[in-house]
């Protein structure tokens, strides 16, 4: 596995996975492609819940976001990306690295993708090496302020959405509003299918761009908005999430996020290699300082 060393001024972190390179080839074998991956998801966790709406003029969600320390989600990221690299191409050697999550910490949500993307592109321009990469995948958060498929509007980047309210709660003007809300597709946690109109979802709001190392311009970018509704009829806590132990959440949110960047690069690869590269739109932010260890 490619390694960067001395990059005390740049944002990027080596995120070290424990991959490796293919075995050395035969002096006549082609040199192995080299590919970047980049996660610049940050360290924030979103967590949505939807509440009673009926006579009051607040939002129907109670919104809190958490923080997720020593870059476990870029791990996870990560690794989904490497899964598919490394299927697509046995032979590649790849390189990790991560945006420091002070540098999107303060960053609106609705802003956070575009700030990512010129973080990770400013800081990648006086990085030599990637002369010698054939191709950029970054993964940076991404915000819909619509609902989509029954989770909360205002959601970005990763997070959980709950939705504890049954569809008959005995109040007639709540039973109305919630009548919309059939019973969905559900998984347990351990991946058997139920249908429930009350879940626990983690989802993964993201982008994911495709760019040209030696150019440093865009060739693809894709909008991903994944989500996996887990119930369990065997769940007895009145408190929906109450139903995971925190370790048991955190191990369903890590293996969504994994599986999610893998499927959004495996099925974004099939039209990324023909694309003409595109000037990226978003302004570039100056490089900050470097963080500390």
């Amino acid at each position: 596995m490619t390694a960067l060393r001395g990059l005390a001024a740049a944002l990027l972190a080596g995120a070290s996975l424990g991959a490796s390179a293919a075995p050395d080839a035969a002096p006549e074998s082609p040199k192995p492609r080299i590919y970047a991956l980049v996660s610049a998801v940050g360290q924030q966790f979103q967590y949505v819940s939807r509440r009673p709406s009926v006579g009051t003029n607040l939002e129907p969600f109670r919104r809190f976001t958490a923080q997720v320390p020593g870059g476990a989600l870029d791990r996870a990221v990560l690794r989904g990306l490497d899964r598919t690299v490394a299927a697509s191409d046995p032979g590649s050697e790849r390189v990790f690295l991560s945006l420091n999550p002070a540098e999107i910490e303060n960053v609106k949500p609705a802003e956070r993708e575009k700030v990512a993307i010129g973080k990770v592109v400013s800081a990648l321009e006086p990085m030599k090496q990637r002369a010698g990469w054939d191709k950029i995948f970054v993964v940076t958060p991404n915000w819909r302020f619509g609902e989509v498929n029954g989770l909360g509007s205002k959601l970005g980047g990763i997070g959980v959405f709950i939705q504890p309210l049954e569809r008959r709660t005995g109040n007639i003007d709540l039973d109305a509003n919630l009548a919309g809300f059939a019973e969905a597709e559900t998984f347990t946690p351990d991946g058997k299918p139920t249908s429930s109109a009350i879940y626990v979802a983690p989802f993964f709001y993201t982008k994911l761009w495709v760019i040209d190392p030696k150019t440093l311009q865009v060739i693809d970018s894709e909008e991903r908005f994944d989500f996996r509704k887990i119930y369990d009829p065997n769940w007895t806590a009145t408190t929906l999430e109450r139903n995971f132990t925190p370790e048991q959440l955190a191990e369903q949110v890590e293996t969504f996020v994994e599986r999610s960047s893998s499927r959004a690069l495996r099925e974004a690869i099939g039209v990324v290699t023909v694309t003409d590269p595109k000037a990226v739109d978003e302004a570039k932010s100056a490089p900050a300082a470097p963080r500390k260890p």
